[in-house]
């Protein structure tokens, strides 16, 4: 069994930002069916926070539609869960990210 989280994770992003994310998914022949949720503090806030775009995939790597990041999540993270069929199996890697002003040093 692979880690959950993505090696990256934590990230970091900026309030107004508006980013897609890709994942790699290693060793991988064939994907199908991504999609991804966002989480803050538990609460689904997908349909805010991925208000446009759509999920995609070339090769092994899913790139999520663009993440638009809320002034409301200023400095607390947000929760990233990424989803794919990967060789015929549903899996999910999930993906942490900080949200800061860009004033914060």
């Amino acid at each position: 069994m692979t880690s959950l989280w993505v090696k990256e994770s934590p990230l970091t992003a900026i309030e107004g930002e508006t980013l897609p994310y890709s994942l790699t998914w290693l060793g991988a022949s064939n994907l199908s069916t991504p999609t991804a949720s966002v989480y803050f503090k538990g609460s689904d806030v997908t349909s805010t926070a991925m208000p446009s775009g759509s999920h995609s995939v070339s090769g092994d790597v899913q790139t999520t539609k663009p993440i638009t990041f809320d002034s409301a999540w200023v400095n607390n993270f947000i929760v990233v869960a990424i989803q794919c069929v990967v060789d015929s199996n549903t899996e999910i890697r999930k993906l942490k990210i900080q949200v800061q002003k860009a004033s914060d040093e």
